[in-house]
């Protein structure tokens, strides 16, 4: 639930599909700047704030998973 909605009432509130929201949610892919503003209003957020939001998950998620080196004797 996002603020009240599931990504499904979410994505119909603003005319994407289901799975737009949840990419765009998750970090995966970033909105375009006329969804970004619609899912500002549908989450009843600042555009500033949601973009920084995303920003962070999508950052998040892109980082680099550290390797471990194994050693041999």
């Amino acid at each position: 639930m996002i603020r009240g909605l599931s990504q499904q009432q979410l994505a119909k509130k603003i005319g994407c599909t289901q799975p737009q929201v949840s990419d765009w949610l998750s970090g995966k892919i970033p909105p375009k700047a006329a969804n970004l503003s619609k899912l500002a209003k549908a989450m009843d957020m600042a555009e500033e704030d949601l973009a920084r939001l995303l920003t962070i998950r999508r950052k998040s998620r892109n980082k680099p998973t550290v390797e471990t080196e194994e050693f041999t004797n």
